[in-house]
């Protein structure tokens, strides 16, 4: 076994021999066997940074039980205990634990409905197993594995590099250096800094250009990345459901604060006992706080996550869900969602505009022999002229963002003699280039140059993507370098197509009329996005180019790109900036990106999102993957998305007015009646009781304007409803109160029977008015939630009749009180119906008169 000691060959790896590390881990240059690979991973763990991502059963279910405000009571509950009362403490703890396994059960499946989603688009890894090439998850890769990476790939580990071709890796994220850094193999000195570690590659970065050969040493929390986030204490900016979670948090605790010392002082100066005022003043403030919030939460967002992929949507961040629904701008490519996707080789001619087989044959051998990353254009060109099995790779020069060419040098069987073959972007074509083939032979290139440009603009501006390909020749033992490219010759010109959907239109009128404006950001010619986008229908009065990007700031950035649909020639960064710009605006947005380029701008963006095939960089950045690229895909999560955060926000609403509401009662009824209203233990059966049909509210129908616009939190709305509707509970509770009082002349245990039916039937019937904002007959719950409901008034009514109405200190209600409490709860809710009417009115008023005054958070 390997004890990875500090100052070993492990620790210091770059210093060690290739043969030592291999001996090391029991591996050798064909690979782990299956053998060995489990005992590495059992004795190293899986590759995950996250630890919690392991956590067990009894780490869920001990969760549902350090809320201070519930260990506290359980403190007091068994103090009351101890001084006699075990009867009613028993109660109070078994409500309490009952409520802890609801929330366990419930949390516990949907994280195995997640596990299960996610299993769908983890991220992958070549490695090479009992001799042979096999894909894996990434979390599977353990130390001694030999990893096979390409261009997107993301380096499963902390790796040693055995061999390289124009291997480069994107270190930003470890080292903050922008450009790709040149990886080979090698023995370092053990004083070498991390940026320095040019045998190396690790965790966290992934493959610019080219292809390489690891070894992997270090996974999981072992890694560099992992070291340096431990030192920093760091965690990912919380996001916009988090940040609404926790305003609300603090909303909720300040109350309880407020009302448990209140409500406690006043029971004290009525000299009622200690620990009878403390078991009162903590069990309503459990009573406040939402006591499954977090298993609805998960609930309602798993249940979407489920439904979002049901619409070829997978959420890997279920917090994103929210971010989602509330986005504004999508920035997107073009490719695969505008247009058909389906690139095609259009014409492989001379500069002149002539069919050309010999440019047709060059440009097979430069897309079919290179080795890195494999593109829709290489594969365009492959489908219509396939690799021709005579000819050899000597050398490469990968592609880059930076560059924008790939060049490979051939052996087509002449003598001493090897052909370099550069294809990419004309204009950086152009620019190695001083010679061009014509029909009358090989001329400067400053004599055609202009001719060439022309045809270039006439065929972008007809929607044709341009490449230039050129040659040169060279020694037949030649090494490429970067330097190879100049001098080269023009040879043709490649055009490809790639015609626009027939219903890209549409959707972008149905996305614009949801809210989300879409922006077109693509490292495309300025004239190709033009002619895209005017066919699309988005306004191309205003085109930037990744200049214009470069010569503004960036808080100019924020406001010049508002009114700008169409984003060209952009590079990586400048992807970046223009989400960045868009999100400094005050926007929510979202980026669909898929290829190695795109991993930037979709960290950058409030929802990243991507496409199942996609880079694996890509898709480790994404929170959403689609399994269609399609943006009427998006929309469909989009509106399910919204579906679920509208869910988990009737939750928060009627939950803490109805909580608010009861509270509010009891304070006032603790002040005027000589005894307390409800016991300990009734109030947290209410809480328990009233909450089992929101274990449903996942699965109901949404209100189609909530689906028509952004959703985002509103602490403030919270607040306002909480107030509105939590007062109008307590007016009828008072009202309650002074006919079962002084009316009916109810004594403590009638009164408190009475209570406990009717504080459940107010909350349930009230359920299906505040569910929507429409009226309450137009709109129709779902079939569980109406199914969960009517069993809780059931089971409520039952109760004081029930052997158990003596444990909990019921007695049977007499006929005419049941009758005023049936009679109560109509009324209650006849009366919430007109109140809610007016108060989305008045809502809505605000909103569209003032819209500073309506924040998110």
């Amino acid at each position: 076994m390997i004890d990875p000691m500090p100052g070993s060959p492990v620790d210091s790896f770059w210093t060690a021999t290739e043969d030592q590390l291999l001996a090391r881990f029991g591996s050798a240059r064909e690979g782990l066997t299956a053998a060995r690979a489990a005992v590495n991973l059992e004795q190293f763990g899986a590759n995950r940074l996250d630890a919690q991502r392991d956590a067990s059963a009894w780490r869920l279910l001990a969760r549902q039980f350090v809320s201070p405000i519930e260990l506290i009571l359980v403190a007091a509950t068994i103090l009351s205990g101890v001084l006699g009362d075990w009867t009613d403490a028993l109660i109070i703890l078994v409500i309490l634990l009952l409520s802890g396994l609801l929330g366990f059960a419930q949390e516990r499946n949907a994280g195995a409905a997640m596990k299960a989603l996610l299993s769908t688009v983890e991220v992958s890894a070549v490695v090479v197993r009992n001799g042979a090439r096999i894909d894996i998850p990434i979390s599977g890769v353990v130390p001694g594995d030999i990893a096979i990476v390409a261009a997107g790939d993301l380096i499963p580990g902390d790796c040693r590099v055995l061999t390289a071709t124009g291997f480069t890796v994107d270190e930003s994220a470890l080292t903050g250096e922008a450009f790709p850094v040149e990886k080979l193999p090698g023995v370092l000195p053990a004083s070498s800094p991390l940026a320095s570690r040019s045998n190396s590659a690790f965790l966290g970065t992934h493959t610019a250009s080219g292809t390489g050969v690891l070894l992997v040493v270090h996974t999981g929390r072992q890694t560099e990345i992992a070291t340096i986030s431990a030192r920093l204490g760091s965690r990912p900016p919380q996001t916009g459901f988090e940040r609404g979670m926790t305003s609300f948090g603090l909303l909720l605790t300040r109350l309880m604060v407020i009302f448990v010392v209140a409500i406690f002082v006043i029971n004290l100066l009525l000299q009622r006992t200690l620990v009878d005022s403390a078991l009162f003043s903590l069990a309503l403030a459990v009573g406040l706080t939402p006591q499954l919030l977090p298993a609805i939460v998960s609930i309602s967002l798993a249940q979407g996550a489920r439904m979002m992929a049901a619409k070829r949507v997978i959420v890997r961040r279920l917090d994103a869900i929210e971010d989602f629904g509330s986005m504004t701008v999508l920035c997107s490519d073009k490719t695969g969602t505008m247009t058909a996707g389906e690139i095609q080789l259009d014409e492989a001619t001379t500069v002149s505009g002539m069919p050309s087989a010999e440019v047709a044959a060059l440009a097979s051998l430069n897309a079919g022999l290179q080795t890195g990353w494999k593109n829709p254009i290489d594969e365009a060109i492959l489908a219509a002229h396939p690799l021709p099995g005579d000819v050899a790779r000597l050398d490469e020069l990968p592609y880059d963002f930076l560059r924008k060419r790939l060049s490979v040098l051939v052996d087509r069987g002449v003598a001493d003699e090897a052909t370099l073959i550069t294809k990419g972007a004309l204009e950086s074509v152009l620019a190695v280039c001083t010679h061009v083939e014509t029909a009358t032979g090989v001329v400067p290139i400053e004599r055609v140059a202009d001719d060439i440009r022309q045809r270039f603009a006439s065929l972008s501006a007809s929607g044709f993507r341009v490449l230039g390909l050129a040659t040169r020749t060279l020694p037949a033992t030649h090494k490429a370098v970067l330097g190879d490219e100049a001098g080269l010759t023009l040879v043709g010109l490649l055009t490809f197509a790639d015609p626009v959907k027939s219903d890209a239109t549409s959707t972008l009128m149905d996305l614009a009329s949801s809210g989300i404006s879409v922006r077109m950001v693509t490292g495309d010619n300025r004239l190709v996005a033009t002619h895209i986008a005017s066919q699309v229908g988005l306004d191309v009065s205003t085109v930037y180019t990744g200049k214009d990007v470069d010569a503004i700031g960036d808080v100019a950035l924020a406001r010049a790109v508002l009114p700008v649909h169409v984003f060209s020639e952009l590079n990586p960064v400048q992807k970046e900036r223009v989400v960045r710009a868009f999100r400094a605006a005050g926007h929510v947005v979202g980026y669909l990106g898929d290829g190695i380029n795109d991993s930037p701008p979709l960290h950058a963006a409030d929802v990243g999102i991507t496409v199942n095939t996609a880079v694996a960089v890509a898709k480790q950045a994404a929170a959403i993957v689609l399994l269609d690229k399609d943006l009427k895909v998006i929309l469909d999560g989009v509106r399910q998305g919204r579906r679920t955060f509208a869910n988990t926000m009737k939750y928060i609403f009627m939950t803490t007015s109805a909580n608010f509401g009861n509270m509010l009662s009891m304070a006032i009824a603790a002040t005027i009646l000589p005894f307390l209203p409800l016991l300990a233990g009734q109030i947290l059966l209410i809480n328990l009781l009233t909450d089992l049909p929101a274990t449903t509210i996942a699965t109901d129908s949404v209100d189609e304007p909530q689906l028509r616009r952004p959703q985002s939190w509103n602490v403030r709305l919270i607040r306002n409803y909480m107030i509105v509707f939590g007062v109008l509970s307590s007016v009828f509770d008072l009202a309650t109160f002074a006919v079962l009082r002084w009316g009916f002349h109810a004594e403590a245990p009638e009164f408190r029977s009475a209570w406990f039916l009717g504080s459940i039937l107010t909350e349930v019937g009230v359920l299906f008015i505040l569910r929507t904002r429409g009226p309450f007959y137009r709109s129709r719950p779902s079939r569980w939630l109406a199914l969960s409901s009517a069993t809780v008034a059931v089971v409520a009514v039952a109760i004081p009749y029930s052997p158990v109405a003596g444990v909990l200190d019921l007695v049977p209600i007499p006929g005419e009180l049941l009758g005023l409490v049936f009679v109560i709860t109509v009324g209650y809710m006849f009366a919430t119906e007109l109140v809610k009417h007016l108060f989305w009115a008045r809502s809505m008023s605000r909103r569209s008169t003032h819209p500073a005054s309506n924040p998110r958070f």
